[in-house]
């Protein structure tokens, strides 16, 4: 297996790499689910980080050059805390904050728009065919049909839909900014240090709100959670640098429609969930989806 990996292009292996991370996009909500019963918000995200930064260093020390950091510009730098803020400080905490205002099904159907897709097109400048628009359009229906359950409010917003807008905007605008860095950096120092700035903002951020530090509540499996949690940061921020640094926005964009796939199967795994009809359409649709558009970059 490692061998047939090892022989694909690097295009082919930037697309695995999207595919495993919406797998671990999906799994993330087992780890907010649990964090939550010992941690406020701020608290349950920087915990998180900081394990990720912690790991990270442990994973890959023998890949990090910290003299780089002597020769990193003011531009990258820039680059670096915009990419940070809008994933974690703006794209975690926000989306996490609408779904305590409003409607899940509000959330879900707001977090599904192909934002990644539009700003591919409108920053990235990339192409989009006909045939590429339908696919985009197709697999977001099939996350509508997965994750809306109340059609007659997903137009109806307010506070809640607008926060969640605003997180939808920044995880894509995190995403795409991966083909704006220089070749200075590599994919393991960019999400090392990713982690590092995320983790100050947050936690300056949780100590101005008052939320301050945990220092009660603790235990072994609280402890466990937080290693596992940030363990499965540091593989979700590497692949997204990865992936987005070798795969076309739109392309990305139609990729991570699968989270909602996976959802259901781990749905179905730890919370014995079992997916309706509906569910299982649009399943299928988005899975079609993701293989149409495949089949549509391999021949462009």
């Amino acid at each position: 297996m490692i061998k047939n990996f090892l022989t694909k292009t690097e295009h082919q292996k930037g697309v695995l790499s999207l595919i495993l991370l919406s797998l671990v996009f999906a799994s993330m909500g087992l780890f907010a689910r649990y964090l939550s019963t010992g941690f406020v918000l701020l608290q349950q995200v920087y915990l998180r980080v900081f394990a990720a930064f912690i790991l990270g260093l442990i994973f890959f020390r023998k890949d990090i050059d910290f003299k780089k950091l002597n020769k990193i510009s003011i531009k990258e730098w820039g680059l670096l805390i915009f990419r940070s803020a809008t994933m974690y400080l703006f794209g975690v905490t926000l989306f996490t904050q609408a779904i305590i205002l409003t409607k899940y099904s509000n959330v879900s159907f707001i977090g599904a728009l192909p934002m990644v897709a539009v700003l591919g097109i409108l920053f990235l400048k990339e192409k989009v065919t006909f045939k590429k628009l339908l696919l985009i359009v197709t697999a977001f229906l099939g996350v509508v049909l997965i994750a809306v359950k109340d059609y007659s409010q997903i137009f109806n917003w307010g506070q809640g839909e607008l926060i969640a807008l605003i997180s939808t905007v920044a995880f894509a605008l995190s995403y795409i900014g991966r083909k704006w860095h220089t070749n200075l950096l590599n994919n393991k120092e960019i999400t090392l240090l990713t982690f590092f700035i995320s983790f100050v903002m947050i936690f300056v951020t949780s100590l101005v709100s008052g939320q301050g530090i945990p220092t009660n509540g603790w235990n072994w499996w609280l402890f466990v959670a937080v290693l596992g949690a940030g363990l499965f940061n540091v593989i979700n921020m590497f692949l997204t640098n990865y992936g987005f640094q070798k795969v076309e926005a739109i392309l990305a964009s139609n990729l991570l429609t699968l989270e909602s796939v996976f959802a259901i199967v781990l749905g179905f795994l730890f919370y014995k969930e079992v997916p309706t009809t509906k569910e299982l359409i649009g399943g299928l649709i988005i899975t079609l989806s993701v293989l149409g558009m495949n089949k549509v970059e391999e021949e462009s």
